[in-house]
This record gives C-alpha cells, structure tokens and sequence, in this order.
C-alpha cells in the first residue's frame, strides 16, 4: 500500500529510532525523489566530547533510501522490496551542531533500477550521503547499498 509524502513524513517523524535521536524529516517530495533530514542536536544525543554520537548519525542515514525507493515503486503499482545491505562511513569532523542531509535519487537511477530487476530480479547500489553542519562543512559522508528486489511475499506493514 503507497501512502503520501505527508504521512511518509510523519511516520518517520515518528518512529521512535529517529524520534528518540532527535532525527527530523523536514521534507518528502510528492514523488519520494527527495527527501531533507536535520539531526537536532541536544543532551539527549551528544557524547562526552559535545558531539552527535556517531550510532545518531549512522540512524539518521540508514533508513531513507530504502524508504524512498519502496515509495516510488509502491506508487508505480510495482512490488518492491527495498532495504539497506551496507553502509560504511567517513567521519571527518566532530558534529558540533545540528546536522543536514539531502536524499536524492534520480530518474536515471529509477529506470536503472527497473531495468536490473527486470533483467537480474534484483538491483545493487551504493548512494552517497553526505551529513552537513550549520556551517555547510561535511563532517560525516555514508556509502550506503541499496538492494532492490521483486516483493516475494505480500505486503506486511508500513515500508
């Protein structure tokens, strides 16, 4: 079952993972093409040394991507199934404010996508997310790989 960016929005608003680590979706476009994050900083996700813990960060990664696909696809009436394989990360600055990161995915990658699990039955690839202060300064940049696939079982939840 598709949902719209509006309830996609509040359901990751709400999910206690990324509501427990102070993850806020700020944004989901119509299509689920993009989506905007901000990490907001506060004593409940900081470490000893004044920045976001890094479990903050990689949980504000994880879970986009995989989401926006299922959507995409879930509206095209395809049965997808989406998650995320892997993820390795950069830390290269302490992340001392609140943190920014934009999801995109492309029509390109979409029909890529389509082709690979028409032709293969599954699709493999690794996006960049780069996870940025106030400042605009990537402190934090996450490879992360998206696998697609056609649904073998019916739907069960929300993604």
């Amino acid at each position: 079952m598709a949902y719209s960016a509006f309830t996609g929005k509040w359901i990751m608003n709400l999910y206690p993972p990324l509501l427990f680590n102070r993850v806020v979706t700020k944004r989901i476009s119509k299509d689920f093409k993009e989506v905007d994050v901000v990490i907001k900083k506060s004593w409940i996700n900081k470490n000893l040394q004044g920045s976001i813990f890094g479990g903050t960060l990689f949980s504000a990664a994880d879970p986009f991507y995989a989401m926006m696909y299922w959507n995409i696809f879930a509206h095209r009436k395809v049965k997808m199934e989406a998650w995320v394989r892997h993820i390795e990360g950069d830390y290269s600055k302490p992340s001392n404010t609140n943190m920014y990161l934009q999801f995109r995915i492309t029509d390109a990658e979409i029909l890529e996508a389509e082709q690979s699990v028409e032709r293969d039955g599954k699709f493999k690839k690794f996006h960049t997310i780069e996870l940025k202060n106030e400042q605009g300064e990537v402190c934090v940049s996450f490879k992360i790989l998206v696998i697609i696939r056609k649904a073998i079982k019916e739907e069960k939840g929300v993604f």
